[in-house]
């Protein structure tokens, strides 16, 4: 027995058929309307397209991209190739400052969830223990896809989620310290911080200070050079040698 759909049938298939169509039209066309304001709105404010770079594709949760990774994206291209593909600055560790934790027998959740006080070393103070792990840390200014900072001119460091650049240290309080862009600059403001910023061993108030190219950045005891994408472009091929 043959069954064969009504003219009924075959005209709903065929208007739903059309209608799928259509749809698939509408979005791949908003798709390219979408795309193209983007890059509109790249080349008019660049300071508001700070994130649409494809170096964010390559960092990790808490922010920070290997350090093999970016030398060898360094060797395989030419300065201003490099310079275009990072577009921002990054934060570059460099050493840890002697001393030690407080609270560390702390038991009670309440109490692990709390920053603890870092004590500079007394017999050796300002002593900084060069640390392989934290010289292999590079944390691109890079706006993180789960930042609770909708700014895109903003860049918070702090242990916790939320922030652009996680660093999961109890002496890093949980909203740490922030770099703001503006008007082409960067500034970097403590937010209370248990342990404190500091640039250039100078520690900061509430008050925004500006930062420049090569400053020496630290939060609680991690101690961060402040680098241009030229500055850290010259790092990485120097490292190599």
């Amino acid at each position: 027995m043959v069954f064969r759909q009504s003219p009924y049938e075959l005209h709903t298939i065929d208007a739903r058929g059309k209608e799928r169509k259509m749809l698939a039209n509408t979005f791949s066309r908003f798709k390219r309307q979408k795309k193209d304001k983007e890059i509109q709105a790249s080349a008019s404010n660049p300071e508001e397209s700070v994130q649409l770079g494809s170096i964010s594709k390559m960092l990790s949760a808490s922010g920070r991209i290997g350090l093999a990774r970016l030398r060898k994206y360094a060797e395989e291209n030419e300065k201003e190739a490099f310079i275009k593909f990072m577009r921002q600055p990054v934060l570059a560790g460099a050493a840890i400052q002697a001393g030690r934790i407080s609270n560390q027998e702390a038991t009670t959740s309440g109490e692990m969830n709390k920053t603890q006080i870092f004590e500079p070393s007394i017999t050796n103070p300002g002593a900084l223990a060069p640390s392989e792990a934290l010289r292999h840390a590079i944390y691109p200014m890079v706006k993180s896809e789960y930042s609770t900072t909708t700014s895109s001119r903003s860049f918070t460091i702090g242990r916790v989620d939320g922030n652009d650049m996680i660093m999961p240290d109890f002496a890093i309080s949980k909203k740490h310290a922030v770099v703001n862009l503006k008007d082409g600059s960067y500034f970097i403001r403590d937010l209370g911080s248990t342990n404190g910023t500091m640039v250039n061993a100078s520690r900061l108030s509430k008050k925004p200070v500006k930062i420049h190219d090569q400053d020496v950045l630290s939060f609680a005891r991690y101690e961060f050079i402040f680098l241009f994408p030229s500055s850290l472009y010259k790092m990485l091929n120097e490292g190599k040698k």
